[in-house]
């Protein structure tokens, strides 16, 4: 779905997307916290962007904590996202409160500031059940749509959850050094490319020109 979003001033942009093993918070939990920063104008392979995850930082919390003050180290004066504010944010606000530690949201993370991909079009369809996908979003602009291949199959929302993230977080634990690498790999594929696709979808928005470095990118792992 195209959209005809207002254009703005922003001089520079973060963007984030989270990884979990299940949607609601009660039943899954943080795995990885991706973020990246762009100058509007920059090409793309000028982007900058990090995997914040369960490898290297056992703690849930620790996790979430990182992934924030992250976020609000990017010298930006606007945050990116889709769904963000429905699922981002709310997701990290409960696993935080289930697990006791303080978690304050994104400093940007306020209306005129967070501008949300997904719900600027829930805004116009009136029904976040017949918002695009993100992958929609990039066909809808002509962007080609990266895919990440792990074992033979494409990456989702839901294998994700449940066989990648678990598959983490168990290699975590065992100090698989091997198999995290491995792993790694594929998570920072499948996240970069998700973020990137955050900025193309809101230059697009704007009619801004963007060439994007991953979009389009098959990355192939057996893990």
């Amino acid at each position: 779905m195209q959209y005809d979003a207002p254009a703005d001033d922003h001089e520079r942009l973060v963007t984030f997307d989270i990884e979990t093993t299940h949607y609601k918070p009660a039943q899954g939990e943080t795995v990885a916290i991706g973020v990246g920063e762009h100058a509007p104008g920059a090409p793309g392979v000028a982007a900058t962007y990090d995997v914040l995850a369960r490898d290297d930082v056992e703690s849930e919390g620790e996790l979430i904590r990182r992934g924030i003050e992250r976020v609000d180290a990017a010298a930006a004066d606007a945050l990116v996202s889709y769904n963000g504010i429905g699922f981002d944010v709310e997701f990290l606000a409960e696993r935080a409160e289930r697990l006791g530690v303080a978690m304050e949201p994104p400093a940007l993370h306020t209306a005129g500031s967070h501008v949300d991909l997904f719900a600027d079009r829930v805004a116009v369809i009136e029904s976040r059940y017949d918002s695009p996908s993100l992958e929609a979003c990039l066909d809808s602009y002509d962007y080609p749509v990266p895919s990440t291949i792990w074992n033979g199959e494409p990456v989702t929302n839901e294998r994700f959850g449940e066989e990648l993230g678990p598959a983490l977080l168990a290699a975590t634990r065992e100090g698989d050094a091997d198999r995290l690498d491995a792993l790694r790999d594929v998570l920072a594929h499948y996240l970069i490319t998700d973020l990137e696709a955050n900025f193309a979808i809101y230059y697009a928005d704007r009619g801004v020109s963007f060439a994007p470095a991953y979009l389009g990118h098959e990355g192939v792992y057996e893990a």
